[in-house]
């Protein structure tokens, strides 16, 4: 077994694990997203590893016999691991793709002293990570866009917290807007 595989064994082992361990989360904090990625995951990349090794002994194989085996068992060998490579880039930009989703502030979340860190999708809305840096009495209002930039959702919540206050707030939507939304957030405080 050559370098280049070992590490390609060892790196697909590696997300493959990590996926195991997105699932096993997911499903304890009851996020489908993350159980269903998490299981795709460890799907895809156990099936790479499967394909690198068994490339790899089938290499060995025929490189003990002709020339023009060996070279028959090296590209193979090379299929194997550009469908490998292009494996791992699609579900891990999948997976990032459907763990985060961008929120746009304006000016007034600013001025508020109120700092977005992170964000996932819930069944109707989203949960929000809110670092509060001053003191906050008032509305906090999340709006959902399409792609068109048209009006798709509203959330808001009151808040009254102090400076250095932080923690997970949730927006759920009316309607309109579901897991399967597609669009970006705006996050802007109302007066």
């Amino acid at each position: 077994m050559s370098l280049t595989t070992l590490i390609a064994v060892c790196f697909a082992s590696l997300l493959g694990f990590a996926s195991f361990v997105l699932a096993i989360v997911g499903g304890v904090k009851k996020n489908k997203k993350l159980l269903y990625g998490g299981v795709a995951g460890f799907c895809v990349f156990g099936i790479a590893n499967a394909l690198i090794i068994v490339c790899s002994v089938f290499n060995a194989v025929n490189s003990v016999t002709t020339d023009s085996v060996a070279d028959t068992a090296r590209d193979v060998t090379e299929s194997g691991g550009k469908i490998t490579g292009k494996m791992i880039k699609g579900t891990l930009t999948g997976m990032s793709n459907g763990m985060e989703k961008d929120i746009e502030t304006d000016s007034s979340v600013v001025q508020a002293g109120i700092i977005v860190n992170h964000c996932e999708s819930t069944e109707n809305g989203l949960s929000i990570y809110l670092d509060f840096t001053k003191d906050f009495d008032g509305v906090v209002a999340l709006y959902a866009y399409d792609g068109n930039d048209k009006k798709q959702g509203y959330a808001k919540d009151s808040f009254h917290v102090k400076a250095g206050e932080e923690g997970v707030y949730r927006f759920d939507f009316e309607e309109g807007v579901n897991v399967g939304f597609i669009g970006h957030y705006r996050l802007c405080v109302k007066n």
